[in-house]
């Protein structure tokens, strides 16, 4: 079971333990993990469409990412006020762009996982042997 780094939770999560109280989240734990996996395959084609056509749609970020970047402004060298504005977007924008990179990466792993997922679910496509 997953828990924070915290010395607080992991202490709770023993004297419950101890105490028998987290029986019934085993058992829920167990359910889950012995429910087997569906793909979707509508929705999966749908992904894997917007996916490949690297466009931004709900979660699935763009393939290369699509926010303009902060432009220096003319007063940069002469405003110390312009240019600490100007290096915080450029700071946050650059943040951002790394977090589209790790989100599409992301992204790519739970696609790779449900395709392998839906190949081991499907039947085989070819014809049986006689």
């Amino acid at each position: 079971m997953r828990f924070k780094d915290s010395q607080e939770q992991q202490s709770y999560l023993k004297h419950a333990s101890e105490q028998g109280n987290l029986e019934l989240v085993y058992a829920g734990l167990d359910v889950l993990g012995s429910t087997p996996w569906q793909i979707n395959r509508k929705v999966f084609d749908v992904v894997l469409k917007v996916w490949n056509s690297g466009d931004r749609m709900c979660k699935i970020p763009p393939a290369v990412y699509d926010v303009p970047e902060p432009q220096k402004p003319e007063n940069y060298e002469s405003d110390p006020k312009a240019r600490l504005v100007y290096l915080t977007r450029q700071k946050v924008w650059s943040e951002n762009k790394a977090n589209n990179h790790s989100d599409r990466c992301s992204v790519n792993y739970k696609i790779e996982i449900a395709r392998a997922v839906s190949h081991f679910l499907s039947p085989p496509s070819h014809s049986p042997v006689r």
